[in-house]
C-alpha cells in the first residue's frame, strides 16, 4: 500500500482528494493549515496533522518520513485572499522549495500540484481550446490574479528544475474551476467578498427566483467536477509522466446548458424559477482548454456530465459529507 501526503486536505481539492484516495486503497496522511479538523478526517481513517504552514521549514519535521507520493494542493488562492501579494510568493514559491528540499531529503520522488490557467489567460476567448504546451504567462490587467499566476508559474519551474537535478517525477494539472458542493459558497474578488455568481444561480433555483442569463447563451466554458478530479489524481500518481497536463469537463457547455442543469436540478417544483435573457449584460469568460493530453497519456476520462455532476451536488448539500470541515 503506498502512503501519499495530501498538503492543503482541509481545502475543497485537498478533501476531496484524501477521502477519495483513502477510498481505493492508499494511505493518506492529510496536512492542513487549521490547527483542528473537527475531528473529521478521524471518521475516514485518516491521520490529520494541522497547523501546518508550508512556507515555515521548520514545520517539515512534522512530517512523516516513509512517504511515496505527495499531492500539493496548498497555497493561498485568490478566492480566499486580500489584495496582499506577499502571501502568494511565501505560501507557493518558499513553500515549492520547501516541499521539494524535504522530499529530496526523505527519498520521495513523486509529486502531483496545480497551477493555474490564468497562465494561459492570453489565449482564453477563443472558439479553438488551449494546448497543454501553451507559453505560460500572466494576466497584464493589474488584478489579483497576476501575482498568484507569477507565483504559480515559478513553482512550475521550480519542479522541473528538481525533476532534472534530482529525477523527481512531477505531473501538474491545469484546470479552471473544480464544480462540487461546499459549505462555504463565498469567495474574494479583488479582496472583495463574493457569492460563487454559481452558486448565486443555485439558491435563485432553490428560491424559486428569476435565473438572468447575461450575454451571449452560447458561450462555451468547461465544467469540470470534483470527483473527477479526484480520479485525474489517481491516474497521475500511477504514471510517471512529467508536465503539465489540461483537465477540462466531459465536454465544454453552453451558458445556456450551466444554467438550464441548475434550474433542471435544483429549482423549486413548487415555483419553478424563469430565465431572463439579458444580452446588454457583459458575456460570460469563454475558457476552453484541450485535454487529450490526460486521456491519451494519463488515462483519465472525465465521468460525470454536468447534469450527473447537479445531481452528485444535490445529494452533498443534503447529506454534508465534508460538513466538519465547514
Amino acid at each position: 500500500m503506498k502512503k501519499i501526503l495530501v498538503l492543503g486536505a482541509t481545502g475543497h481539492l485537498g478533501s476531496n482528494t484524501a477521502v477519495y484516495l483513502k477510498s481505493i486503497g492508499y494511505d493518506v496522511v492529510a496536512v492542513g493549515h487549521r490547527k483542528s479538523d473537527n475531528g473529521f478526517f478521524s471518521t475516514k481513517d485518516i491521520a490529520y496533522i494541522g497547523n501546518f504552514s508550508i512556507e515555515k521549514e521548520n514545520c517539515f519535521s512534522l512530517l512523516p518520513k516513509d512517504i511515496d507520493a505527495v499531492v500539493h494542493l496548498a497555497g493561498t488562492m485568490p478566492a480566499h485572499a486580500n489584495a496582499n501579494p506577499m502571501p502568494y510568493i511565501q505560501s507557493i514559491v518558499v513553500g515549492m522549495v520547501n516541499v521539494c528540499e524535504w522530499m529530496k531529503n526523505i527519498g520521495c520522488k513523486k509529486i502531483v500540484f496545480n497551477t493555474t490557467p490564468s497562465d494561459v489567460c492570453a489565449f482564453f476567448g477563443e472558439a479553438k481550446p488551449v494546448d497543454d504546451e501553451a507559453p505560460r504567462s500572466f494576466p497584464k490587467d493589474g488584478g489579483d490574479h497576476a501575482v498568484y499566476a507569477i507565483a504559480k508559474n515559478a513553482a512550475v519551474d521550480i519542479l522541473e528544475h528538481y525533476h532534472i537535478a534530482c529525477d523527481f517525477a512531477y505531473t501538474v494539472f491545469r484546470h479552471l474551476t473544480v464544480y462540487g458542493y461546499q459549505e462555504n459558497p463565498y469567495y474574494n474578488l479583488d479582496g472583495v467578498k463574493k457569492m460563487l455568481p454559481w452558486r448565486q444561480i443555485m439558491k435563485n433555483c432553490i428560491d424559486g427566483k428569476t435565473v438572468e442569463i447575461w450575454g451571449d447563451p452560447n458561450r462555451k466554458k468547461e465544467l469540470l467536477y470534483i470527483k473527477d478530479f479526484t480520479k485525474a489524481i489517481e491516474c497521475a500518481l500511477q504514471k510517471s509522466e512529467n508536465g503539465i497536463f489540461n483537465l477540462g469537463g466531459d465536454r465544454p457547455y453552453t451558458l445556456e446548458e450551466q444554467i438550464q442543469g441548475l434550474i433542471d436540478v435544483f429549482g423549486s417544483k413548487e415555483n419553478h424559477p424563469k430565465k431572463i435573457y439579458c444580452p446588454e449584460k457583459p458575456n460570460t469568460p469563454q475558457n476552453l482548454l484541450k485535454s487529450e493530453k490526460s486521456k491519451e497519456i494519463l488515462g483519465w476520462t472525465p465521468q460525470y456530465n454536468w447534469w450527473q455532476a447537479c445531481e452528485d451536488m444535490k445529494q452533498e448539500m443534503e447529506t454534508h459529507p465534508f460538513g466538519l470541515l465547514g
